[in-house]
């Protein structure tokens, strides 16, 4: 009877466990995770400032002699222990890269950062160039930039960094530096006009990788930006061959700091990486290369406006067409066609759920219509156009940016409302001074409103959602924590069992 009037009292007081659960729990759970965040960081800050400091760097070299033990500076992974390595006899590899060697022998073994390469004679091993490496029966490429570890998953990561900063057993490794072993048994030699290129008198590889069908005298890079190269017939994106021939008119296209393209101005085909974009909407117009004001780019199709979500890998479409005839780009964020002129414009979303708890963030490239196409005359580039250009109609001026996101400037095209404003681009462009526009002084007419922002009609929106797995940011600290208290209950248990 009194069980029933128990659980009677609890039903009618209707406890919200999971309100109880979110104002208790998770501010335990944050708390308890950024404990154990600044006591990973401190131990690691603390490792790095003393090998650092007092570790003895080995030449021109990732690596140091430190306590009796030799350790490889892996950028972004921090250091990592050679183990096994012989202090004595450790030296590096004699190469043709001046800085930042990461490859090593000591007597037993060699080493590819603080990998050990089983099947490469310590003693017989020396430098082709370019990377590659071989001691007479196998040839090996090994990369000096370090890249990340795509054989760790994640959760992986978690579990492994956890056990490390409890038990300093072994660090996971985030990063490596790549190598990769020729299938050749032919003698190699260093292919002198591409870096990372190599030759076997037949084949030609590339990070270690044969280029299928590559013609050794016509091979060169499409541009200093990525990894694209063609031949008189072929088009490779790293040592994979894409679909195409070569047209003569291959560029890359891009968005600073974002993404990029290779695009074929003849046949208007794209490709990001081995992707390529829909054969049945080809050609492709682009609009926004170099844009400083656009998270993502905008391709001109026959039947309508196109984005690369670089989120999911794949184009996806905004929109009809919304240009009448040809587009030209008076800078690289401003356009015109044959009735308006528009202007890409970007910005960054968070979007909230319950008790503002990040749920997705979201990027945003806008293409937005302001004015008629009639009446706007250059005036002139400021600071060469890198800080932007003067533009005027009908007695008015306006500033077109080109600084864009990176500078904090938010929006593209400004109505200029002081004179000395006005003057000063004018001296500028007219070199009548020595005084420089500088982005400082773009920022504090903005914040003084003496140049406005032009708002306009918006056009289309690409949107890149970067997460939005509810709650995700609680779910990974939940992780984190659990994990942690796994770890420490396993090794309780392991000690009491040896005691």
């Amino acid at each position: 009877m009194t069980m029933k009037n128990d659980l009677n009292v609890i039903e009618d007081k209707n406890i919200d466990y999971n309100n109880i659960v979110l104002k208790i729990g998770l501010p335990l759970i944050v708390l308890l995770a950024c404990i154990f965040f600044l006591y990973s960081m401190a131990q690691h800050d603390g490792d790095y400032t003393a090998i650092s400091n007092q570790g003895q760097r080995i030449e021109q070299s990732i690596y140091y002699k430190y306590d009796g033990k030799v350790y490889a500076m892996i950028p972004s992974g921090g250091y990592y222990q050679v183990e096994g390595a012989d202090t004595i006899t450790f030296k590096v590899v004699d190469t043709d890269i001046t800085y930042n060697k990461c490859v090593a022998v000591d007597k037993n073994n060699v080493y590819f950062g603080n990998k050990i390469i089983r099947d490469l004679n310590p003693k017989a091993i020396y430098s082709i160039g370019n990377g590659y490496f071989s001691d007479g029966k196998s040839t090996y490429f090994c990369s000096n930039q370090s890249e990340r570890n795509t054989d760790l998953s994640w959760p992986m990561e978690v579990i492994q960094s956890m056990e490390y900063i409890v038990s300093k057993d072994k660090k996971p490794q985030s990063y490596i530096y790549p190598y990769q072993k020729l299938a050749t048994k032919r003698s190699i030699k260093k292919f002198d006009r591409l870096i990372y290129f190599a030759t076997d008198g037949k084949n030609l590889y590339y990070k270690g990788k044969p280029l299928k069908n590559a013609d050794i005298n016509t091979i060169s890079m499409v541009s200093d930006k990525g990894e694209f190269f063609c031949d008189k017939k072929n088009v490779y994106y790293k040592d994979e061959i894409l679909p195409i021939n070569n047209s003569g008119q291959l560029e890359i296209v891009e968005i600073p700091q974002e993404d990029y393209f290779l695009y074929d101005r003849k046949t208007g085909e794209v490709f990001n990486g081995t992707y390529r974009f829909d054969e049945k909407s080809a050609p492709y117009k682009v609009i926004g290369n170099k844009s400083t004001h656009a998270h993502s780019m905008f391709f001109i199709s026959k039947d309508g406006l196109y984005y690369y979500n670089s989120k999911r890998h794949r184009i996806e479409r905004s929109g009809d067409n919304p240009f009448n005839g040809d587009v030209k780009a008076l800078t690289d964020n401003v356009f015109l066609d044959n009735d308006k002129i528009y202007y890409l414009n970007a910005y960054e979303e968070i979007r909230y759920g319950k008790h503002r708890i990040p749920r997705t963030f979201i990027k945003h490239t806008l293409l937005v219509a302001f004015d008629s196409k009639e009446g706007w005359e250059k005036i002139g580039d400021i600071d060469h156009g890198i800080i932007g250009s003067l533009w005027g109609k009908n007695g008015l001026y306006y500033y077109f940016d080109n600084l864009g996101n990176s500078q904090l400037i938010k929006d593209t095209v400004y109505k200029i409302r002081d004179k000395k404003v006005l003057d000063d681009m004018m001296s500028n462009i007219k070199k009548r001074s020595d005084d420089k526009i500088e982005v400082d002084y773009i920022r504090n007419s903005i914040a003084e409103k003496k140049i406005d922002p032009i708002s306009g009609e918006t056009i289309s929106d690409a949107s890149v959602t970067i997460y939005g797995s509810k709650y995700r940011i609680v779910r990974v600290i939940g992780l984190l924590v659990i994990t942690l208290l796994i770890i420490l209950g396993r090794r309780h248990y392991w000690n009491s069992r040896k005691y």
